[in-house]
Order: structure tokens, then C-alpha cells, then sequence
């Protein structure tokens, strides 16, 4: 069966640079990924995981300056078993000098390919916030480091405009042209990657005195983190442009906070239903008597009946937490019941005693009969 295109799988066009690239590849990997199909037939399964090998391989072609250069020039038969390395096996290393001797014709590094622009490298971090905040939402500032264009240079490197000079030994071609004779080939032209100027034309007579020549500064700024009600534990937030900075003019990549909820003394949480065990004393039950149960959001009240008994879960609808993706939407407090005697005097328990004699405790006598 023929492959199809790897732009069409990634859905960007020819001229994609690598962020667009990036960015469709984390789409589509998310949507075929198996995990996140689970729910489907044998046969969708199949037909996913297809789609989803289809998409890593176009992203590793794809995302691989020297690999698109192949691919863009070849197509998919660049990468077929055989292909630029017919001589290899018979002729040890002949393929390497082929690709040395051939590189202007896409086997071999070009011009276009050093001065590609590419996206830095995301960064990850991860902070700690308590159980209620998770639930309530909040915010905080915090410092974090990020790498902006150099301000003195502009970007370009150089300590001032005129530092930057036409490569002398490409004349700003950025690649270089050598007559080469190989046996059985005759006389061929290798055009290669100037190495003074690495591709790129120019030189720098002299590097920044601001950022040494990297193009790009360290800076440190203060930002205001919103955590959104609801958060659960292992959310990532993104902080764009907070990543390792790019090359040739790419954009930063990003920084993702990964959020890690503490646990609570008495709090659990299950979706977006809260739970909890209540001390519960046998006299309020008997008494149905209206108890206070603590939630994040304040004190709840609920009703007790005579019929409860401990460990049965009670609802109190809408007092858990909210979908961060909708806060229209609120999970339940889940009250577990724990029963507990209270401590009774001597006199308290001879009162008790003389009730307790005149109750027909029926739940025993049966339990005993049927034992």
C-alpha cells in the first residue's frame, strides 16, 4: 500500500516551518494515541494505532532538517532500503564519499539546512499547592528565567552593523564549489557548506559585547501564575516562550508547570467528587439531629436519619469541585459515616442501662436465630 504524503499527515503545507511542524505533530499524537482511544472496537483500534505510527514517522522526517531536505528532493523512496546506498555493501564507506561527493544534490548538508530556523527546546518545572487551593483556585507570582533577543545587537551577534561581513571565502554564497576526480566518475563538481561561515554568507568581524555572540540574554521575570478552580494533580500549565531560546531566528520553546496537589488530612478526591469521614455520635443519629460537615467551600449541613448506619455515604450535591474546563459543572461532597459513643458518668449509663433493657433489639435476636 503507498504511503501517503507526510505533509498531508501532519496537515501543514510544504513550506511549514518547524514550530507549525511541532504543533500539529502534539495534536495528532494526542488524538491517536493509544491511551486515549481505549474505548473503541478491535478493529478502530487498528486503524488508530496506524494513524498513529503514520504520524511519528512523518514528524521524524519531517522535523529532521537534513531528512526533509531528502524527502522534499526524493519522497518516500529517499528512505527505502537500498536507496543512495547501492555501493555500500561491495565498496566499504563508498556510500559516505558518494554523499560527500554529491551533498549539492540533497545527499549532504546545504546552505538551507544551516540556516534553518528552529524552535528551542521546551522546558518542564513543577510546583506544589495545597488540597483547597486545587479546588478553590488561586494565584501566585513567581521568577522565572527567560531568554530574550539581545537589545545591543538585535539578534544579529555582532558588536555593531558593520561587523558583519560577506564570508570572503564563499562571497555570501555560503556554500563552496571543488572540483573533485573520482575513479570512474571522471571530474565532478562537490558544492559543500562554506565551513568559515557555516552556510550562513556572512561573518562576524566582531562578536556582541552584551551577549558574546549568542544573539539572545538571560533575563529574569515575575509572572502571575492563575491556577483555575478544579485543577486536578498533573495538569500542565504553559508558560509560552519560557524555553531554551532558538536558532537562525526560531522561536523560543515553552516552559510547562507541572501541577502536584498535596494531600489532605481529611480530604479526598475522586473526578470531581470530594470525599470525607464524619465522626458521627450514635445519639445524633437517634436523634436525627442536623450535623455540620466541614467542605472547602465552608460548613454544609446535613440531615441525619434514624435509619443511617456507619459507613454509609451520604450526598450533598454540588459542594465538591468545579470542571476546570467548565465551572458549571460541580462535583458532590461524598460524607462517609463513621459512628462513635460519646463518654457517659456512672449516672448517664444507669439511665441508659434501664432504657436499653425495655428495647427489643430485634437485629440480634434474628442474627442469632439464623447463626
Amino acid at each position: 500500500m503507498s504511503k501517503r504524503d507526510y505533509y498531508q499527515v501532519l496537515g501543514v503545507s510544504k513550506t511549514a516551518d518547524i514550530s507549525e511542524i511541532k504543533k500539529a505533530y502534539r495534536v495528532l499524537v494526542n488524538k491517536y494515541h493509544p491511551d486515549k482511544n481505549n474505548d473503541k472496537s478491535e478493529s478502530e483500534k487498528k486503524v488508530v494505532e496506524q494513524q498513529f505510527k503514520e504520524v511519528q514517522e512523518a514528524y521524524e522526517i519531517l522535523s529532521d532538517s537534513e531528512k526533509r531536505s531528502q524527502y522534499d528532493q526524493y519522497g518516500h523512496q529517499a528512505f527505502e532500503q537500498g536507496f543512495g546506498q547501492g555501493y555500500s555493501q561491495g565498496f566499504g564507506g563508498f556510500s559516505d564519499i558518494f554523499s560527500d561527493i554529491f551533498s549539492g544534490f540533497g545527499f549532504g548538508s546545504s546552505r538551507s539546512r544551516q540556516n534553518y530556523p528552529t524552535q528551542g527546546d521546551d522546558l518542564s518545572a513543577s510546583i506544589k499547592i495545597d488540597f483547597v487551593d486545587s479546588i478553590l483556585g488561586t494565584s501566585f507570582s513567581q521568577k522565572f528565567n527567560k531568554y530574550e533577543k539581545c537589545g545591543h545587537c538585535d539578534g544579529t551577534g555582532a558588536d555593531s552593523p558593520n561587523d558583519i561581513q560577506v564570508c570572503g571565502q564563499c562571497a555570501g554564497s555560503g556554500s563552496v564549489v571543488e572540483n573533485v576526480s573520482i575513479p570512474g566518475f571522471g571530474r565532478v563538481q562537490n558544492k559543500s557548506v562554506c565551513r568559515r561561515c557555516s552556510g550562513r554568507g556572512k561573518v562576524i568581524a566582531h562578536k556582541c559585547r552584551t551577549c558574546s555572540g549568542q544573539t539572545f540574554v538571560k533575563t529574569i521575570k515575575e509572572m502571575n501564575i492563575e491556577i483555575p478552580a478544579g485543577i486536578k494533580d498533573g495538569t500542565k500549565i504553559r508558560l509560552s516562550g519560557f524555553g531554551e531560546p532558538g536558532s537562525n531566528g526560531g522561536e523560543n520553546g515553552d516552559l510547562y508547570i507541572l501541577i502536584r496537589v498535596k494531600e489532605h488530612k481529611y480530604y479526598t478526591r475522586a473526578n470531581n467528587d470530594i470525599h470525607i469521614n464524619l465522626p458521627v455520635s450514635v445519639i445524633d443519629v437517634i436523634s436525627e439531629n442536623v450535623v455540620e460537615v466541614p467542605s472547602p467551600t465552608g460548613m454544609k449541613n446535613l440531615k441525619l436519619r434514624d435509619s443511617s448506619r456507619s459507613g454509609d455515604i451520604l450526598t450533598i450535591t454540588g459542594a465538591g469541585a468545579p470542571d476546570p474546563r467548565n465551572p458549571r459543572i460541580v462535583g458532590d461532597l461524598k460524607v462517609h459515616l463513621a459512628f462513635y459513643v460519646p463518654e457517659f458518668n456512672n449516672k448517664q449509663k444507669a439511665k441508659l442501662q434501664e432504657i436499653f433493657s425495655e428495647v427489643n433489639d430485634k437485629v440480634k435476636s434474628k442474627w442469632l436465630k439464623d447463626f
